[in-house]
């Protein structure tokens, strides 16, 4: 394989905004460190933020705005990073304009796949193809029988809704960290939404009080194309390990977190209001006892 067709392989999007800018320059220090250089890293941010980014550009990594990635019209309201206009004349919420602009990341890359990495987390371990490909198919994050309850019920729905097929769970939840996404996939189910909803799909998707991009996806590949019919396979293992709450970080400084030994990646979450160098030690914690399990 050439060099050019590896870079053309895989994409790494992270989706910022200006509060998140230090976790982001973490992350792409982690990413400069352990992912090879060849598959590009995409910053999409809003236009607002676009100059506070730029310090972060490097051969391997692009900044780009929401505005010019998202394929329709869309204002952030001034003073708020939280709404967002259509050209409409409709309100969205800056969480579901999230959704929408990594549902639109196909529209700033060509790579075949598209990994997410969040602003939070941190690389520990060597990215290997290996861990996302598989005999030309790409890795599905999916965990048979998990998250059948509450809010994720209602984004199965609101899928099924907006693919027109059964809105009842889809039997696996495909929420999680290092999510993979074929694009050619991508590219299609984003046409069959808009012919499903009869308007463009980010118009379909704004309109949603609640919904989640990646049961979005998972389920199109589940239950609209079918797995074996797909560019996916499917697997439950995480490729990150998740510090969500003080106690899943305090077990880390404890030593007593079960990391797994095939995590790549630590997440700590944002509102923990952990100092720089806490985070620093806790993800070093973590490194340190997922080592020991790969070794042991």
């Amino acid at each position: 394989m050439s060099s050019n067709s590896q870079s053309d392989q895989l994409a790494l999007i992270t989706c910022s905004y200006g509060p998140d800018l230090d976790r982001c320059k973490r992350l792409c220090e982690s990413v400069d460190r352990f992912v090879d250089s060849i598959y590009e890293h995409v910053l999409i941010v809003p236009k607002r933020d676009l100059k506070k980014f730029l310090t972060l550009v490097n051969e391997r990594r692009r900044v780009v705005s929401v505005e010019s990635v998202v394929p329709d019209s869309f204002i952030q309201l001034r003073f708020s990073n939280k709404w967002w206009l259509g050209a409409w004349g409709f309100p969205t919420r800056g969480w579901v304009m999230q959704q929408i602009t990594k549902l639109s990341a196909g529209f700033s890359t060509k790579a075949k796949t598209l990994m997410f990495v969040d602003s939070d987390l941190q690389f520990i371990r060597p990215l290997d193809l290996s861990l996302i490909e598989q005999s030309g198919r790409t890795r599905l994050h999916s965990i048979p029988g998990d998250m059948d309850y509450g809010v994720h019920l209602k984004w199965h729905a609101k899928a099924g809704e907006l693919l027109g097929c059964d809105t009842a769970y889809a039997g696996s939840d495909y929420v999680g960290q290092l999510i993979t996404w074929d694009r050619e996939t991508l590219m299609a189910m984003l046409r069959d939404i808009s012919r499903e909803t009869g308007t463009h799909w980010t118009r379909a998707i704004a309109r949603s009080l609640t919904v989640s991009e990646y049961i979005l996806y998972g389920m199109y590949v589940t239950r609209v194309l079918g797995i074996n019919r797909s560019n996916h396979y499917e697997t439950s293992k995480d490729l990150c390990h998740c510090c969500w709450d003080s106690e899943a970080a305090k077990a880390v400084s404890n030593g007593t977190a079960k990391v797994d030994p095939s995590a790549i990646a630590v997440l700590i979450q944002s509102n923990l209001s952990f100092t720089t160098d806490e985070e620093a030690e806790l993800i070093d914690k973590a490194s340190k006892i997922s080592n020991a399990k790969v070794g042991a």
